[in-house]
Order: structure tokens, then C-alpha cells, then sequence
């Protein structure tokens, strides 16, 4: 699956993207998140973090931002980015 992501840099490195891909295509097989879930942001934030700190290998890049959504337990989905997400009043 194909992710594009906003990166905060002028002109994105695209070993970032590629990165991005392996993490959440990783995550959503496993069943650790959902598309579209939210769980993107702290894996390219996570990502992002590691490469600004000398990190260039897109596996290695990856395995920061699967662990990040690892060690953080289940992700719950935010509810702006949840589509389907009804409110729940007085249950």
C-alpha cells in the first residue's frame, strides 16, 4: 500500500517514505494497527526523529517507528481520524 505523509522538511529524503511503507504495511499485516487509524503519525514521527539523529537504513528506520507502536500497547484510534466512530451518550 502506497502512504502519503506531509513530512516537515522542504525536500523529504525519500528513503523517509519508504520507511514509512515497510512500518505501517508491517503493522496493519500483523493486526498491531487499522488503516488509516492515526497510528502513521507516530510511526513517521517516530521515523523522522531517528533519521534527523544520523539513522539512514530504511529497515532500521522502520524498526523504530514498529517499535514505537509496539511499546505504546494498543493503539486506539483518534477520534477525528476515525470515519466510522459513532458517539456513545450516557453508555
Amino acid at each position: 500500500m502506497r502512504y502519503e505523509y506531509e513530512w516537515p522538511l522542504r525536500y523529504p529524503d525519500p528513503v523517509l517514505n519508504e520507511a514509512l511503507e515497510v512500518a505501517l504495511d508491517y503493522l496493519q499485516g500483523t493486526g498491531q494497527v487499522e488503516p488509516r487509524d492515526g497510528a502513521e503519525h507516530l510511526v513517521a514521527a517516530t521515523i523522522l526523529s531517528a533519521w534527523s539523529g544520523g539513522m539512514t537504513h530504511r529497515i532500521r528506520l522502520a524498526n523504530a517507528g514498529i517499535r514505537a507502536v509496539e511499546q505504546k500497547g494498543p493503539f486506539m484510534p483518534h477520534p477525528q481520524t476515525d470515519e466510522n466512530r459513532q458517539p456513545r451518550y450516557g453508555h
